[in-house]
């Protein structure tokens, strides 16, 4: 029983992403990803949000899709009845967008019993390793010899100094050039260039892939995109790139990754 309320206790999930317009991506990274928690959790009910406005906006305008705010969901959730709550933030970083939702999850903590939060991908130190780990189990095999950059989104936030813990951890791991720049961040794709122009072999193959929860727009546009892209820089500095546009919520090790942190967050 719930002693707060008297209730029975139900205990309900909330998976909060950012979010993207894009149909197919969302079904194999934020649907994948809320399958695997049913199925690691199959007495929960299982809610999802959308943290991005602009993305909640395009869904419902062109394709009448429905998808609650943060705060709208944990109100629903507590509507439903349930009384202990968890989060699980599919954030890559603890940055702008993971701080928000902590902001909003605080002011709505009094409708549970409980409420416990997921920390992000890369949510503390011991989380690099087994990130890299995952990630090179993942991408290895396709990359062989050549090097490898990953776009990572970036933020204003200190926690953006998470991608360059990350490349150290890959580069250990794999023992290959592997580099991270983020479209919105502090280490471009012209600073990775740089380096490159000093260690990889021009006219070499490289391949190119999101380090992002989804495909989505970064991806399709800033990172494989004709103009103005990771791939068309690349390009013109005489590097062969090979995009691969698969958001890391599509490997079942990053997958896992998530599970665990939800795991350890309900205890």
């Amino acid at each position: 029983m719930d002693k707060r309320k008297g209730k029975p206790m139900k205990q309900g999930i909330l998976i909060v992403s950012f979010g993207t317009t894009y149909r197919e991506t969302r079904e194999k990274n934020i649907e994948k990803i809320a399958q695997s928690v049913r199925e690691a959790f199959p007495g929960r009910a299982v809610y999802q949000a959308y943290s991005s406005n602009i993305v909640r906006s395009v869904l419902k305008k062109r394709d009448g899709i429905v998808i609650s705010n943060v705060e709208e969901a944990l109100r629903q959730m507590a509507r439903d009845g349930v009384t202990n709550a968890a989060v699980l933030p599919t954030h890559v970083i603890d940055g702008v967008e993971n701080s928000k939702m902590q902001c909003t999850i605080k002011e709505c903590s009094e409708l549970f019993s409980e409420i416990r939060t997921a920390r992000a991908l890369l949510g503390n130190e011991e989380d690099y390793p087994l990130v890299a780990g995952a990630l090179w189990q993942e991408i290895g095999k396709t990359a062989g010899n050549d090097p490898v950059v990953l776009m990572g989104h970036g933020s204003a936030h200190e926690a953006d100094k998470s991608y360059e813990e990350l490349e150290k951890q890959l580069r250990a791991r794999s023992g290959k050039e592997i580099y991270i720049a983020t479209v919105e961040g502090t280490v471009t794709i012209e600073n990775v260039i740089g380096r490159m122009n000093a260690s990889v072999e021009k006219r070499k193959r490289v391949l190119v892939l999101p380090f992002m929860l989804v495909a989505g727009d970064h991806a399709v546009n800033d990172m494989a995109g004709e103009k103005d892209s990771f791939a068309s820089k690349l390009r013109a500095e005489g590097y062969k790139p090979e995009c691969v546009l698969k958001g890391i919520g599509e490997y079942e090790s990053i997958r896992n990754i998530y599970i665990h942190h939800l795991r350890e967050a309900i205890g």
